[in-house]
C-alpha cells in the first residue's frame, strides 16, 4: 500500500484476515480504525476506492454471517450435549414434559 493509497480497503482486508483466523478480538480495533478512516480519508474517495470498498464490504459481511451461522451451530451443540448430559426428556401421554437422569452418561462428558 502507498501512503497516498486509500486504507479502507486495506483495513477491510485485515478484517476478513482476522474473520478467517477466528481472531474476533482484533476486529474491535479494526472495525474503530475502519469506521474513522471512512469517516475522515485520507485523500477523497474516486468511483474506483469505492467500488473496491463496496467489494470487500460485501465479501466481509458473508463472511461475518458464515461466523455468525457457525457461532449459532456451536452454542446448539453444546445446549445438546448439556441436555443430553443432564437427562433424557420424555412426554406423557398428555403431553408434560418427563426427564429423567442418565446414569452414568454425566461422568463420560
Amino acid at each position: 500500500m502507498l501512503a497516498n493509497d486509500p486504507r479502507g480497503p486495506a483495513l477491510l482486508d485485515d478484517i476478513h484476515t482476522a474473520l478467517l483466523r477466528h481472531d474476533y478480538a482484533a476486529l474491535a480495533d479494526l472495525g474503530a480504525a475502519l469506521e474513522h478512516e471512512l469517516d475522515h480519508p485520507r485523500q477523497p474517495l474516486d468511483q474506483t476506492a469505492l467500488d473496491q470498498i463496496r467489494r470487500k464490504a460485501d465479501r466481509n459481511a458473508a463472511s461475518l454471517i458464515a461466523v455468525q451461522r457457525g457461532i449459532r451451530a456451536a452454542v446448539r451443540r453444546l445446549a445438546e450435549i448439556r441436555s443430553v448430559s443432564n437427562g433424557m426428556v420424555t412426554y406423557d401421554r398428555s403431553g408434560r414434559r418427563q426427564e429423567t437422569v442418565a446414569k452414568g452418561l454425566t461422568q463420560r462428558l
